[in-house]
């Protein structure tokens, strides 16, 4: 009888350990389920900008070669306007499902907030995902030109005030606010000319109808590379890799210009996307900023590239709106 209840007892015993096993690899399995459901379809990314500036570039490009490490494809969807108030918008009212993202431009989101009136969204309608690129902003003219350096744009500019037309990204961009924090310390005065986007700005300075243009240097570098435009000066603290022999703005003026213009370029996703799908698309584009085929476009097409992780972008963000905040009246 004590045999038989042992057998019985060493039986119970088994068949819960079976059943437990066969739980844990259906927990398993649907864990891995889980995981493998996020992307199930192509995701958006969204550019408040016109397509040809930088910001669209460096997205197309991103959304060529992160294809294998997402999973899924990455469509970009032009909404430019107002200065990228459009498109910010657009992305913070998307649905939190983590298929719809966008590029969000820094210092440009903070600078529609402080200078107009009723805007939309809230930096907290947003949730960093990865930094991908910092652009610098670049002063050039036309090949053809008469004014072949800076010199000789201050020079045409102390002659005619306000007569020098100089287009760029705005109203009320990053590149408009680079360009007056020149004017203020260079003692000159331009007219500044808005277009939705780089893009549309270096069409008009090829066409004549600016004398000069202040874009993103990434959307400028392949026109200055094959001599259709020369850049005067780039408004950074170090020489650009990407345009050797071009002399900073400090050097070109010898006058020490705040180089605040620059565009940091990062994702963002919608408010209450799920951590899960914001760990899962951090380490998509981290995977793509070591991807050698990407990294030999970006170096070809002289995309400056700086990573930030979500934590790393989302600490960036806080300090990036306070030192906006000490310019941004140059603008009103």
């Amino acid at each position: 009888m004590k045999r038989k209840s042992m057998k019985k007892a060493t039986g119970v015993f088994y068949g819960n350990i079976l059943i437990l096993l066969a739980l844990g690899l259906l927990v398993g399995l649907g864990t891995t389920s889980l995981q493998a459901a996020y992307p199930r379809k192509p995701i958006t990314m969204i550019v408040a900008y016109s397509p040809g500036g930088g910001t669209d570039t460096a997205a197309r490009i991103v959304a060529k070669f992160v294809q294998p490490h997402l999973g899924q494809r990455l469509v970009i969807q032009n909404k430019p306007g107002a200065g990228g108030q459009i498109g910010f918008t657009a992305l913070a009212n998307s649905k939190a499902d983590g298929y719809k993202i966008g590029f969000i431009n820094i210092p440009s989101i903070f600078m529609v907030k402080m200078l107009r009136q009723n805007v939309p969204y809230e930096m907290s309608d947003f949730v960093p995902i990865a930094n991908i690129q910092m652009d610098p902003v670049v002063l050039a003219v036309k090949a053809d030109s008469p004014y072949q350096s800076l010199d000789d744009l201050i020079r045409a500019s102390r002659e005619n005030p306000g007569k020098i037309n100089v287009g760029g990204d705005g109203p009320q961009s990053n590149n408009q606010l680079q360009l007056i924090v020149a004017e203020k310390k260079l003692d000159i005065d331009f007219n500044f000319v808005s277009y939705n986007g780089s893009g549309p700005a270096i069409t008009s300075l090829l066409g004549g109808q600016v004398d000069a243009a202040v874009p993103s240097a990434s959307s400028a570098t392949t026109h200055i590379k094959n001599g259709r435009l020369r850049a005067l000066a780039i408004f950074s603290d170090d020489p650009y890799p990407y345009l050797p022999g071009v002399p900073t703005i400090k050097t070109a003026s010898g006058i020490e210009i705040p180089c605040i213009g620059a565009s940091m370029r990062g994702i963002a996703a919608p408010k209450g996307v799920s951590a899960e799908q914001v760990e899962y698309l951090q380490q998509a584009f981290a995977k793509v900023m070591k991807d050698p085929g990407f990294l030999d476009r970006a170096n070809k097409m002289g995309l400056p590239l700086k990573f930030m992780d979500a934590d790393q972008f989302n600490q960036f963000l806080e300090q990036a709106e306070k030192d906006t905040r000490e310019y941004i009246d140059l603008l009103k």
